[in-house]
């Protein structure tokens, strides 16, 4: 089997066990909609509707609930012991980080919609470019799990993972967050060519990280 086929299965394997116990996309999706909402009440409607402020405060969201489902996905292989089972086939190690990542991009799709329909409801933002505004989004919401997936190997074996893992990636996806932010502010304003701008970093990003990610994730599950 070809290495796109085992990261295939993985992530099939992946979004039926999200289907089974779908708590980890249900707490993902109730985060962000909690945080955006807390987010635009403590900042005020006036300010949260700022073309630069609203994208911002969406994106951080995002981070927090890519971390969230990362390790959701990591625990479950923890618990059920399927880790080592996995690593062991041939191509495993590169299987597993394809497969996570793909499988937490397309959860993280559905929490970006979702919480990205109720930015643009709550705050009533007027939206210039909306297709530019989706190639912003489906490439900020691939280039964001190689990092966080990345992070959680490296601290997988770790008790205090939980508070590792955020402290370890933030710092490192502030590039992602700010191309993120910079191209949705530019298609809600009617910059075309800045968002198709910040989409080709973001796309960079996407595929500087996921090499890294190839690279190191093997090494460190050993």
């Amino acid at each position: 089997m070809t290495g796109l086929g085992r990261i295939g299965l993985v992530a099939v394997r992946e979004l039926r066990a999200e289907r089974r116990e779908p708590d980890g996309i249900v707490a993902a999706v109730t985060f962000i909609a909690v945080l955006v909402l807390l987010e635009s009440l403590v900042v005020g409607p006036v300010v949260a509707r700022d073309a630069d402020i609203a994208p911002a405060l969406f994106w951080i969201a995002l981070a927090f609930a890519t971390i969230l489902a990362t390790m959701r996905s990591f625990d479950r292989e923890l618990e059920d012991d399927a880790l080592e089972g996995l690593v062991a086939l041939p191509g495993g190690r590169d299987a597993l980080f394809g497969g996570k990542v793909v499988a937490i991009a397309v959860v993280l799709a559905i929490v970006a919609l979702v919480g990205g329909l109720l930015s643009l409801v709550l705050l009533d933002l007027p939206l210039a470019l909306p297709l530019h505004l989706v190639v912003v989004v489906v490439l900020g919401v691939v280039a964001l799990p190689p990092v966080v997936v990345v992070d959680v190997v490296l601290a997988l074996r770790l008790r205090a993972r939980a508070a590792l893992v955020p402290i370890l990636a933030l710092p490192v996806l502030v590039p992602q967050l700010v191309a993120a932010s910079r191209g949705a502010s530019a298609a809600i304003a009617g910059d075309a060519v800045g968002a198709l701008s910040w989409a080709g970093l973001l796309f960079a990003f996407a595929v500087v990280y996921g090499v890294i990610g190839l690279t190191i994730v093997p090494a460190a599950i050993e």
